[in-house]
């Protein structure tokens, strides 16, 4: 399938001509970009690290987890919106670029990630400590195997390894 023309559209749209032509704001938001990126990867690593026992083993992983989660999905919809900003200013040279569309799909592929399994095994880890007065309990047949849990995260921290990588050859091709 053919997508140039998305991507002509996308540079003869107001949003790439306002874009082009305003290169203070212009970098505003790729400051905005880059920010919420590490904020993403700062709260993915705490958790994920979380979970692998690495880093805060006496912190309950269910607050790590619950904690990180507001942040990771505040530091996407800033990456997305930011992102559609940037793109539209290079968009011709994105339709060629082979390491944004490998961008786009791991982008695709962690966020389904972390909205589906990751989420779903993160709630049934093994020794979940939750807050007192708390009506959520998990029997130990509801907990899952603890190499699952850390199979979850070691992919997760992939997948997003992917992602950033691929970012990073946007700009050296």
């Amino acid at each position: 399938m053919d997508v140039v023309f998305f991507f002509q559209w996308l540079d003869g749209s107001m949003l790439a001509e306002f874009s082009k032509s305003s290169s203070g704001i212009f970098a505003v938001v790729q400051t905005i970009h880059i920010a919420s990126m590490v904020v993403l990867g700062g709260m993915l690593l705490l958790g994920d690290l979380r979970m692998l026992n690495v880093v805060l083993p006496d912190v309950p992983s269910s607050l790590v987890i619950e904690n990180t989660k507001k942040w990771i999905y505040l530091a996407l919809v800033f990456i997305v919106l930011s992102g559609i900003y940037e793109a539209s200013a290079i968009a011709m040279k994105l339709a060629y670029n082979s390491f944004f569309f490998a961008k786009m799909a791991g982008l695709s592929m962690g966020i389904v990630f972390i909205l589906s399994l990751r989420s779903a095994v993160y709630r049934r880890a093994p020794g979940l400590v939750y807050p007192e007065g708390s009506s959520q309990t998990l029997s130990q047949s509801d907990t899952l195997r603890p190499w699952i849990v850390k199979l979850v995260a070691v992919t997760n921290l992939l997948i997003w390894f992917g992602v950033a990588s691929s970012g990073r050859w946007i700009g050296f091709s």
